[in-house]
């Protein structure tokens, strides 16, 4: 009877201690998940401002952003970024100091990309196109324009999400223009001041809508020989493409 209780006790004890590894495991692999999920960066917050704006007839608040674009980690830390500093492959080009920008819901957003990479041609000219802005333009150094030639664009900014019944549409393309360079690859200094003449400052307005969340990318092909140059650095977060979360 005694060897019965104690063959049963170790029963009791040889489920206990594999339910509690099974819990272990599912734990270790949900916060495993969880870190690799997660947002490696930070998040870029848009300043608020304290007055507004009339569009159409109707009263916006206003907010402004600011990002770069960088040719490599080692030009994104002279900026003073902190793009190179999550990003590893210091060779790739980058956005920075982050690739997830937070908006405030309907307001007037002001952003402003200041730009020092080189490029070539878009595979497609639409993308050298002005989108969904406020106007329709974008200012280029203090210039406002509507597009500039396809193969003067060294990156694009372009958001878009799939509206649905709780999220509104948004769509916006930017193209941001290349930085020129000598016959043997340096740049040729440019008249924008903002950048020490550098690179270029480009600045635009959009209006968000309610809360939620959308992607943006580049449309540039900046990226390896596969898929016509949009793999390598094109399809590695946290590089050239992100989140914008407006909340």
């Amino acid at each position: 009877m005694a060897s019965s209780n104690m063959t049963a006790s170790k029963r009791v004890a040889s489920a206990l201690v594999g339910t509690l590894l099974g819990v272990a495991v599912v734990a270790t692999v949900g916060l495993t998940l969880h870190s690799v999920s997660g947002d490696p960066q930070g998040k870029i917050y848009a300043t608020k401002s304290a007055d507004s704006i009339s569009v159409n007839g109707m009263s916006y608040p206003k907010a402004a952003v600011t990002m770069g674009v960088y040719p490599d980690g080692e030009t994104a830390l002279k900026d003073g970024s902190a793009a190179a500093k999550v990003n590893k492959q210091t060779g790739y080009p980058q956005y920075g100091p982050s690739t997830h920008v937070v908006l405030p819901a309907h307001t007037y957003i002001t952003m402003t990309i200041h730009v020092y990479d080189s490029g070539e041609e878009l595979n497609n000219p639409y993308f050298g196109k002005v989108v969904g802005t406020v106007g329709g333009t974008a200012t280029f150094d203090g210039v406002a324009q509507t597009s500039i030639p396809s193969d003067q664009v060294q990156h694009t900014f372009t958001l878009h999400g799939l509206p649905t019944r709780t999220q509104d549409p948004l769509f916006i393309n930017v193209p941001l223009p290349k930085v020129e360079a000598k016959d043997n690859g340096d740049p040729i200094p440019t008249k924008d001041a903002e950048t020490r003449n550098a690179g270029h400052t480009v600045t635009f307005s959009f209006l968000t809508g309610s809360k939620g969340d959308y992607v943006w990318n580049c449309e540039y092909p900046c990226g390896d020989g596969t898929y016509r140059k949009f793999g390598g650095v094109m399809s590695t977060y946290g590089y050239m493409s992100g989140k914008v979360t407006v909340a």
